[in-house]
């Protein structure tokens, strides 16, 4: 029985890493089509409306933690809410595209801070930690060449 559960833990963990690196395709697909396609305001509208799905996604992680657990469920509705709101807020002004793409930056690192703590108050497995903290960093890294080559771009331009 514990060699099921063990095989069923690995391949959950293995589906996880899959699926959270094949989420990085389209910032990488679109660093490269910044620079070949004319429509660069179209190609950054797409990363940002990506990169907010993203963050969405982030509280939805939380949602399903508070619905699983008796005690404290409050606080992960709570925080499962924060991603969407903070999204919220900055549609709520009229921020340049490259704005919008450091404001993501800043939200999705702060979202990571926050969620140091959670983890330690909540079993969640270590392996689940670790690839947040690569996700969050290629994502951050991608997303600051893109808004660097976006810059370049749109200085080429003017």
């Amino acid at each position: 029985m514990k060699n099921i559960t063990t095989k069923q833990y690995k391949t959950n963990e293995f589906t996880a890493k899959i699926l959270g690196f094949s989420g990085l395709i389209p910032f990488i697909i679109a660093l490269i089509t910044l620079n070949f396609h004319e429509s660069k305001i179209q190609v950054l509208e797409i990363i940002v409306v990506y990169g907010y799905t993203i963050t969405a996604f982030l509280g939805g992680i939380y949602w399903g933690v508070g619905l699983n657990i008796k005690i404290g469920a409050k606080k992960y509705f709570f925080i499962s809410t924060m991603p969407s709101i903070s999204v919220l807020i900055s549609l709520l002004f009229p921020l340049s595209l490259i704005s919008k793409i450091i404001y993501l930056i800043c939200v999705l690192n702060l979202f990571l801070y926050l969620e140091f703590s959670f983890l330690q108050t909540f079993k969640l497995p270590k392996w689940f930690l670790f690839l947040r903290i690569k996700l969050n960093l290629f994502l951050t890294l991608l997303l600051i060449m893109i808004v660097l080559s976006a810059t370049y771009q749109f200085n080429l331009l003017n």
